[in-house]
């Protein structure tokens, strides 16, 4: 049992980092520059530009910045938005909002899942049951 959970935490490693960088890179995909957006339609001053570029790392290659990226992460620093606030800040105050979500959401799955999973019993094996299979499934994929 003990070595299932070693290999199996072992096998969290590659994911996280597969993970993370597909997400890097899915955001370094997107259309646009992210500095200049935050002039919005106004003509940016070049040095400016460039210096909130080389503040946020954005002139670094990109192999460089998952590196330093992934270096923060394992500080537990998770930078700084594009206003100049610290992310973990950010994240802070939407919690609280996070945590009732959950509540009502587990509240809703529990109440919907009994009496569903109660129901499919009490009809094992016939069209009903079937249909809730299906219907979980989809739920889940979703």
């Amino acid at each position: 049992m003990g070595r299932y959970v070693a290999r199996r935490l072992l096998q969290m490693i590659p994911v996280f980092i597969g993970t993370t960088l597909i997400i890097f890179l899915m955001v370094h995909v997107l259309p646009g520059d992210p500095i200049r957006a935050m002039w919005g339609d106004k003509a940016a001053d070049p040095a400016q530009v460039a210096s909130l570029r080389h503040e946020f790392g954005l002139d670094q290659p990109l192999w460089k910045q998952y590196i330093d990226y992934m270096a923060d992460l394992f500080k537990g620093d998770f930078g700084k938005t594009f206003g100049g606030r610290p992310v973990s800040e950010e994240m802070g105050m939407a919690f609280p909002v996070t945590l009732r979500l959950a509540a009502v959401a587990l509240t809703i799955e529990m109440i919907v899942g009994i009496g569903l999973g109660a129901w499919a019993g009490l009809r094992a094996g016939r069209a009903a049951d079937t249909g809730v299979l299906i219907f979980t499934l989809i739920v889940i994929s979703m």
